[in-house]
C-alpha cells in the first residue's frame, strides 16, 4: 500500500496505489471511486475490502480522495462536479502510468458509480466501467438529500441555510445541487467502455438503463446481488456496511474466472 499525492501541485489529490500480490504478474489497472458525503466514509470498509480481494487477484488498484473531500486540497463547500469529474480523468493517467497499462476498469459506488459513467463517455482507454448501486436520477438523489437534512435540522432545532444543506455532517451546496439535479443517467448515451450495473437489490431504474444502453448498441450487463444494509442511511454508531454479496458479484465483473475470496 503506497500512499501519495498526485494531479496540480497547487491542489493535490490524496491516493493510495496498491499493487497486485507478488507473482501474480500484470493484471488488470483498477480504479475505485467512492460515494459523496456519510456514503463516503460508509464505503471505506467495503472499498478496503474489495481493494484486498482485487489485489489477491492480480490488480493494480487505486483509491483516491475527490478534491474536497478526505485528504485531497480543498474545502467541501469549493468542491464541484465538474472537477470531480476532472479529477477521474487524473486518476485515471495516473493509475496508468503507475501500472505501466494502457487502459484500466472503473468501479464506482452510487455517486461515485454516476461519476465514473459521465467520465468515462468520451474516453478511449476505460475498458469496463462497474457502477455499483449508482444514482441514476440526479433530482431525486437531491431531494432525499435535503429531505435527509431536514429532518436533522428539525430534530435539533437549527435555522435553514439556502446556501448549503449539512446532510450527516457534510456539506452539499447549492451550487452543487445545480450541477447534480440535472443528471439522469437515462439519458447517458454510454462509451466505449464494457458497462456492467450491479444493484443489491432489483430496482427498476437500473433495468431500465441497462435496456437503453443496449438499445444504444452499448456492452452493457445488469446483475442483483442480494444484499443487506442501506448506503442512505447511517447510525448512531457510524456503522459501515460490508455487504459481501455484492462485493463478491463486483469482484466477479471485474476478475471474472481470477475470483478469489477473503
Amino acid at each position: 500500500m503506497n500512499p501519495f499525492y498526485f494531479g496540480s501541485s497547487k491542489s493535490p489529490l490524496y491516493g493510495v496505489y496498491h499493487p497486485p500480490r507478488a507473482g501474480e504478474g500484470a493484471g488488470k489497472a483498477v480504479l475505485l471511486c467512492y460515494p459523496m458525503g456519510a456514503e463516503y466514509m460508509r464505503a471505506h470498509r467495503a472499498f478496503r475490502q474489495l481493494t484486498t480481494l482485487l489485489v489477491k487477484g492480480g490488480a493494480h488498484v487505486l483509491r483516491f480522495d475527490y478534491f474536497g473531500t478526505g485528504d485531497s486540497a480543498g474545502e467541501g463547500t469549493e468542491a464541484t462536479v465538474a472537477r470531480w469529474l476532472e479529477d477521474i480523468d487524473v486518476a485515471i493517467d495516473e493509475l496508468k502510468e503507475t501500472a505501466q497499462t494502457t487502459s484500466v476498469t472503473i468501479v464506482g459506488l452510487r455517486f461515485g458509480g454516476t461519476l465514473a459513467a459521465l467520465a468515462s463517455t468520451e474516453r478511449n482507454d476505460v475498458e469496463q466501467v462497474v457502477l455499483w448501486d449508482p444514482i441514476i436520477d440526479g433530482t431525486q438523489y437531491v431531494q432525499d438529500q435535503l429531505a435527509a437534512h431536514e429532518g436533522e435540522r428539525r430534530r435539533r432545532g437549527g435555522p435553514a441555510n439556502a446556501e448549503t444543506a449539512g446532510v450527516h455532517g457534510f456539506p452539499l451546496t447549492s451550487a452543487m445541487r445545480a450541477a447534480i439535479e440535472p443528471i439522469d443517467l437515462l439519458t447517458w448515451p454510454g462509451g466505449n467502455s464494457r458497462i456492467e450495473i450491479v444493484t443489491s437489490a432489483e430496482r427498476e431504474d437500473a433495468r431500465d438503463l441497462a435496456g437503453r444502453l443496449a438499445a444504444r448498441g452499448r456492452a452493457v450487463r445488469a446483475q442483483v446481488f442480494p444484499s443487506n444494509g442501506n448506503w442512505a442511511e447511517s447510525d448512531a454508531f457510524g456503522s459501515a456496511l460490508i455487504p459481501q454479496g455484492i462485493i463478491q458479484g463486483v469482484l466477479g465483473c471485474v476478475l471474472g474466472d481470477k475470483v478469489t475470496s477473503a
